[in-house]
């Protein structure tokens, strides 16, 4: 449902119902993963998830400044989880392979609540049309519907994060060059303090801020684009990081540099160059 209160402002509801059928890994899964380093156990019983959710919004445009705030609300039944199995002497359960050792999880199904918003805000005063300052904060929280191990966040929900991006596009309709953009992000992701830490599954992640850039154009000759190229900077001030939604955090020591788990990818240097083809192909009348 959306009603439009004036061509500015207006609102919006909805209400939705859906369903995950378990893939094949949460179904069959029965040995080590490479990309974890444990042993991953399935469950050939699992029932698929079901989820009710309801969203509402407000949002807001104008000249200037445009904007929206979101809500929402979503149950899943038969939410499916990893838990890491216990032994019988009360430590981890481990799987030996070829001398090594590896923890050993298995998937779970349990209901779970998430629940956040989002809010966006762009600015793009007029007449600096080629300007944008965009702007979006977004938050998520799970619970379980019963503690497990005495914890009830649902593992594995990104932290709060603030995304700002100023850019401008200029020469438009330029003869030689044309739709020139700049860009310059911030990606702040704040501090996620509510890891699902029963059964050791997950830690709490500081949080941290990285800086992108990138800038492209079309290059033009007898109105026709020849080309487009893109330089993209990724984390440009390389900051040593890890997501918290990333597994190989947990992954062993490094022994070289002496911290745990593996980092995301540093400092990061791209182009990207597209070139149009076209023709006509000859057919026989």
């Amino acid at each position: 449902m959306t009603y439009n209160v004036n061509d500015n402002f207006g609102f919006k509801a909805n209400i939705a119902r859906g369903y995950r059928a378990p893939n094949a890994s949460e179904i069959s899964a029965k040995g080590v993963h490479p990309g974890t380093g444990f042993e991953q156990l399935g469950d050939a019983n699992f029932k698929p998830e079901f989820s009710l959710q309801e969203d509402a919004g407000i949002f807001f445009s104008s000249k200037h400044v445009s904007g929206s705030a979101d809500v929402f609300n979503n149950v899943i039944s038969n939410y499916i989880y990893n838990e890491k199995l216990a032994s019988l002497n009360g430590g981890d359960s481990l799987f030996v392979k070829d001398g090594n050792s590896f923890p050993v999880f298995k998937f779970r199904q349990t209901t779970a609540q998430l629940y956040g918003g989002e809010l966006s805000l762009d600015i793009h005063p007029h007449p600096l049309d080629w300007l944008h300052f965009e702007n979006t904060f977004s938050y998520v929280s799970g619970k379980f519907s019963e503690a497990i191990e005495g914890v009830d966040n649902v593992p594995f929900i990104p932290a709060p994060r603030l995304l700002s991006q100023l850019g401008g596009t200029f020469y438009k309709q330029g003869k030689k060059i044309r739709n020139l953009s700049v860009k310059i992000e911030m990606d702040a992701n704040f501090k996620q303090n509510k890891p699902f830490t029963a059964f050791n599954t997950e830690t709490a992640t500081p949080a941290y801020t990285l800086f992108n850039a990138s800038i492209g154009t079309e290059i033009r000759q007898h109105n026709k684009t020849l080309f487009s190229i893109y330089f993209n900077a990724v984390n440009f001030t390389d900051v040593a990081y890890q997501s918290h939604l990333s597994r190989l955090k947990y992954a062993p020591e490094n022994p070289v540099t002496g911290r745990m788990g593996v980092y995301n990818m540093g400092r990061n240097f791209s182009i990207k160059l597209n070139v149009p083809i076209s023709g006509k192909l000859k057919t026989d009348d």
